[in-house]
């Protein structure tokens, strides 16, 4: 990983290493992970998240082999048309996968879009995937969590097609809770992974479709290295 050692990591273990670029609830929220072989995952793609790519050393924004979205929300899927615009714009050839939740109708409607907009002038394939994917060594696990619409004071709505990730490579472990509420099963995913990366959205428990901060720190001891993300402070 020499091209990359100059990058601030929030974890790094043998294969993979982490670093949160940006994450603050309803705003953006952006995760770096890299393998020992760089290739680059992109998880959640939230506004600025291409100005915090390019802001990085040694154009990592050229290998980026594949993009995971957790759900639908403006923070979460604010800038994927702006890095496909780029990524077009500097005439990336190689295939693109895109893995998201089935039902995601935000992404869906990002990607049909973009090719509306570019119709023959798009270098690369956008490959749509809605499971388990494996590129090299790595394979990337979904997992389906609790979560609902966005709107202050909206408990009515209706839950959302949204999913955590688990990275995995030679059974080193990064997991991204995605934006959930606690539910049973939680503790069993997260337990002795490599680094996981939660949400912890409020200080104190507001609603059942997002962690808290105790909440939060109580999941991470069970893992072996853990962050709190997606705070809520405005």
């Amino acid at each position: 990983m020499a091209s990359s050692s100059n990058i601030s990591w929030d974890w790094e273990g043998r294969y993979l290493k982490a670093k949160v670029l940006y994450s603050r609830a309803g705003l953006a929220t952006q995760i770096l992970v890299i393998d020992d072989e760089e290739q680059v995952f992109l998880i959640d793609s939230g506004d600025g998240v291409l100005r915090d790519l390019v802001s990085l050393p040694n154009k990592l924004y050229e290998k980026i082999s594949g993009i995971l979205c957790s759900h639908g929300h403006f923070d979460h899927i604010g800038g994927v048309f702006s890095l496909l615009g780029f990524l077009r714009m500097i005439n990336r050839t190689k295939e693109l996968p895109l893995l998201f939740p089935s039902g995601v109708t935000e992404i869906e409607g990002i990607i049909r879009t973009f090719k509306e907009s570019y119709v023959d002038s798009i270098p690369f394939e956008i490959k749509c995937h809605n499971s388990e994917m494996i590129l090299g060594k790595v394979k990337i696990t979904p997992f389906p969590v609790q979560h609902r619409g966005s709107i202050i004071g909206g408990e009515e709505l209706p839950s959302i097609p949204a999913v955590g990730y688990i990275i995995e490579k030679e059974k080193e472990r990064i997991l991204y809770t995605g934006d959930t509420g606690y539910f049973d099963g939680l503790e069993a995913i997260i337990n002795n992974v490599d680094f996981a990366l939660i949400e912890g959205t409020y200080e104190e428990k507001q609603t059942p479709f997002h962690l808290s901060v105790i909440e939060a720190e109580k999941l991470g001891k069970i893992a072996k290295n853990y962050k709190i993300i997606h705070k809520r402070d405005y």
